[in-house]
C-alpha cells in the first residue's frame, strides 16, 4: 500500500512517496546516513533494519511497494514464508551497487523466496532511466519506464482501483506551468479526493493508513531526502531533512 510519485528535473529529480501500513506496525526512524566503503546510503529504516525507500551517493534511488495482483493462490511456500524473509531487506543490499547495470545483476542473483509480491522502482540520473522490477512469488520480470513524470498506486484493496481513482486526482491536478512541483506533491500526498478512505492518496482505514511521506530532492551535486511521519494532512512537529552529497 502505497503511492509513489517521479517528477524529472533540468539537474536531476523529484520523488515523493506516502507509505501505507496497518496501524499497528511498529514506527520506523528517520533517515539516515550509512557508510559503505567508499559509498554513502540514505534512508529511513525499520526496527528490523528494512526500508522500503532509500538513495545512495551516485543519486540513485531505490523505492518498493507491495504488489497486490487480483488471484495470489499458487504462491506457495512463497507466501507462507514471507514473515520469515522481509522485503525491506532488499533496498539496503541492492543500493549498495554503482548504476543501473550492476543493480540488474545484483537483483538477478538475489533470492527472493519466502518473499510476497512486489515492485521496485529505480531512479537512475546518470542514465536518466526509471527501471521498474516485478516479483510475482515465482520469478522476476523488469521493464524500462521513461524518462518522465509518472505515479505508482498500490492498496491492499485492490491495486487497479487505487491507480484508477489517484491517478486521476494527479492528472487533473498536473500542469506543466507549476512554480513549485514539490509543494504541488506535497499537497496531493496529504490529499483525499474524492473523499478521506481506502482509495485516497492520504489513506484512512480503520485498520491502516498513510504512516509517513517521504520527499526526495536531487539537482546538481546534492541529494536531499525529507521524511514527516504520520499521516500527511496532520503534520505535527518539524520533518526530518538529510542532505547526501553526490560523488563527483
Amino acid at each position: 500500500m502505497c503511492t509513489l510519485s517521479f517528477i524529472p528535473r533540468n539537474d536531476g529529480y523529484l520523488v515523493a512517496m506516502n507509505r501505507d501500513e496497518l496501524r499497528i506496525r511498529a514506527a520506523a526512524a528517520a533517515p539516515t546516513l550509512h557508510q559503505i566503503d567508499q559509498l554513502r546510503l540514505l534512508y529511513p529504516q525499520e526496527p528490523s533494519g528494512g526500508t522500503w525507500i532509500g538513495a545512495n551517493s551516485h543519486g540513485n534511488l531505490l523505492a518498493l511497494m507491495n504488489a497486490n495482483p487480483p488471484k495470489t493462490a499458487g504462491l506457495g511456500v512463497a507466501k507462507l514464508l514471507a514473515k520469515l524473509k522481509s522485503r525491506g531487506e532488499i533496498i539496503p543490499m541492492i543500493l549498495q551497487k554503482n548504476t543501473l547495470d550492476q543493480t540488474e545483476r545484483a537483483l538477478s542473483g538475489f533470492s527472493f523466496a519466502g518473499m510476497h509480491p512486489f515492485r521496485l522502482f529505480g531512479v537512475f540520473p546518470g542514465a536518466k532511466e526509471v527501471r521498474q522490477w516485478s516479483w510475482d512469488g515465482r520469478r522476476l520480470s523488469s521493464r524500462t519506464q521513461e524518462w518522465i513524470r509518472n505515479h505508482w498506486f498500490s492498496s491492499s484493496r485492490s491495486d487497479s482501483r487505487a491507480e484508477k481513482q489517484r491517478g486521476k486526482t494527479f492528472e487533473m491536478g498536473w500542469r506543466e506551468d507549476l512554480q513549485d512541483p514539490a509543494a504541488w506533491l506535497r499537497s496531493l500526498h496529504a490529499g483525499h479526493v474524492p473523499d478521506a478512505g481506502a482509495f485516497s492518496v492520504c489513506v484512512h482505514r480503520q485498520d491502516a493508513a498513510t504512516v509517513s511521506y517521504t520527499e526526495v530532492q536531487c539537482a546538481g551535486q546534492e541529494l536531499r531526502m525529507t521524511y514527516q511521519p504520520g499521516n500527511p494532512c496532520e503534520v505535527r512537529g518539524t520533518p526530518t531533512s538529510v542532505v547526501l552529497t553526490l560523488a563527483q
